[in-house]
Parts: structure tokens; sequence; C-alpha cells
């Protein structure tokens, strides 16, 4: 992942932090390069993020301003094509699909799965400007959006189940004669399940280097016109590819506390039998 000339390398004191940030890496690792793959210890991906949270947290601070000024009137939305509506359609059907894959429990993790989609989406769109490079396009950012998927639908899962949820790699059909298979399934079960935000980092990362570094070659050869084609392109691939992301993560959600509407269910059922 090279570290071509951006915007960002005209920031006063840029070129300052940047060699701050390969010494102190030079004495903590004894080497100038990132963790992952030997990749240059830059810290683009950083300062881009923090400009795409400023610009979701821009977009949704208008976003609420627009309701409070409609005030009764804020859930019907007006018949002009707004930042608002585009929001409003987007996370939608976002709703939508957690209620489908994850229950009646989806209202609890939508803003979170909300939160994911419109960071993601703006850090993939970052790359159509000029001058700018995605912080998606770096693994730091992705492997961080990875973990927090991985730790979250986790805690949510012993959160649901308790111990079960460990238990359950070892005897994932949940019969008496599962436990004869837990030597082969729980080793099986465990690398699946740690392999998970890794796969949606690197998922994420490969398709938008792939991307931004087609967009990029196009834009230095021909930058009138030529690029448009491409640039549609990629927003294809900045939609899809957080769509991906999002999808995979009410998956992991879903699997990881399924099961506990039907428990509530049968517990306060259990409740009302007993107080009858």
């Amino acid at each position: 992942m090279g570290h071509g000339i951006t915007w960002l390398d005209f920031l006063p004191g840029y070129a300052q932090l940047q060699e701050y940030f390969r010494h102190t890496a030079e004495q903590m690792v004894g080497k100038s390069t990132g963790f992952l793959f030997g990749t240059p210890m830059i810290i683009q991906h950083v300062i881009a993020a923090l400009i795409v949270c400023v610009v979701v947290f821009a977009l949704a601070a208008l976003a609420r301003r627009d309701m409070q000024r409609q005030g009764d009137g804020a859930f019907v939305p007006p018949p002009d094509i707004s930042v608002r509506n585009i929001i409003e359609v987007a996370l939608e059907y976002l709703y939508n699909q957690m209620r489908q894959i994850i229950g009646p429990e989806a209202p609890r993790y939508f803003p979170v799965i909300g939160t994911l989609a419109l960071f993601i989406f703006c850090s993939n769109a970052l790359g159509l400007i000029p001058g700018f490079v995605p912080p998606t396009n770096n693994w730091n950012t992705t492997f961080a959006c990875g973990l927090f998927v991985f730790l979250y639908y986790n805690w949510h899962g012993m959160r649901v189940h308790g111990i079960k949820h460990i238990v359950h790699l070892a005897n994932p059909v949940g019969t008496w004669w599962g436990w004869f298979l837990a030597p082969l399934l729980f080793p099986i079960e465990l690398v699946s399940t740690l392999a998970r935000p890794c796969s949606l980092a690197i998922r994420l990362a490969a398709n938008m280097v792939g991307d931004h570094a087609v967009v990029t070659a196009f834009l230095g050869l021909v930058p009138i016109l030529v690029p448009l084609p491409f640039m549609l392109l990629g927003l294809m691939v900045a939609v899809v590819q957080t769509l991906v992301f999002v999808l995979l993560t009410m998956i992991f959600i879903g699997l990881a506390v399924a099961g506990a509407h039907d428990d509530a269910h049968e517990a306060e059922h259990g409740e009302a039998h007993a107080h009858s």
C-alpha cells in the first residue's frame, strides 16, 4: 500500500508528525514499518478517518437540525431530494434487513450498524475525491473495524447466552451425541470464529485498494471526462463493500444472539404460568 502524494501532505506539520511516528515505531519495535505485511508506517489513514468522522457528525447534525426545525412534521419526509432523504432511505433499507436477519431485537443493534455503515461508506467514497486516499485503503482501519465487530457480537452473545455462547463452539448441534464430535468441531469452529474479523478486514481493504488504484491511474492519464465512468464504478464498489461489511455484521450478530427472543418469550410464559 504505497503512500502517494495527497492533500494531507501539504498540511503544516504533517511531515514532522509523520517522522515522529516513524521514529517512535523504530524505538518500540525496531523498524519503521507497520505490523501487517511490512507496510510503511504512515498516519494518512488516521487523519483521513478523523475527516470522515467529522463528515459523519456534520451529516448527523444537519439531519437532526432539519428534524427539529420541522417539529411534529419531522416524520414526514420533505418532497425534494435532500441529504436527509438519502440517509433515511439508506438507513431504512438497513433496518429492514436487520429485522429479517436478527429479528425483533434489531432496534438494539441498529445505532451501531447504522454508524458503521455511514463511516465505511464515507471512508470508501473519500477515495473518489482527487487528492485523497480512503481510510479503508489501509489495513489498520479495516482491521480495527473488523475487531470491533468481533468483540461487539461476541459480547452480545455472552450477554444473551452466557457461557453457552462458548460451549456452542464445541457442540453446535446441541444434542448429547454432539459432545462426541467436540474434539473435532471445537478447533474448526474456533478457527472459523477467529477468522471472521480477518475476512471482514481483508475483503474491504483489498477491494478498496484495487478500486482506488484504478481510479487514480485513469485520473493520472486523462484527468478530464475519461475517469468519470470509473469514478461511477468506484461509487458502486463503495456502496457494495459497505453493504457486504454491514450485512456480514448483521449475520454474525444474528447467529450470536439466535434464540434470545424465544428464550425471553418462554421465560415470560413460565412466569405468567407460575403466577396463575
